[in-house]
């Protein structure tokens, strides 16, 4: 249960890393994942929560507006990480 928790902990870390990397100018992906890695636990959990946090709320949002909603914000989150 461990080793599977430390993984899904590494990909949520990852998508974080991905989406802020992409919003934050001038900064790779790499440059902010090796950052977040150096944090101490608490605070990786703190700024990866806080970004799967505001992808929840902002696709609660968009659901409001059905799946015109849904698709424009996958297609958001699609062009930032890419």
């Amino acid at each position: 249960m461990h080793h599977y928790l430390s993984w899904v902990g590494t990909l949520c870390r990852g998508a974080a890393a991905t989406l802020i990397a992409r919003l934050w100018p001038g900064h790779t992906v790499r440059d902010v994942d090796r950052r977040l890695a150096a944090c101490p636990a608490r605070q990786q959990a703190m700024v990866t929560g806080g970004v799967m946090l505001v992808l929840l709320l902002l696709s609660l949002f968009a659901a409001q507006f059905g799946w015109i909603g849904i698709l424009l914000f996958w297609l958001g989150v699609i062009l930032i990480a890419r």
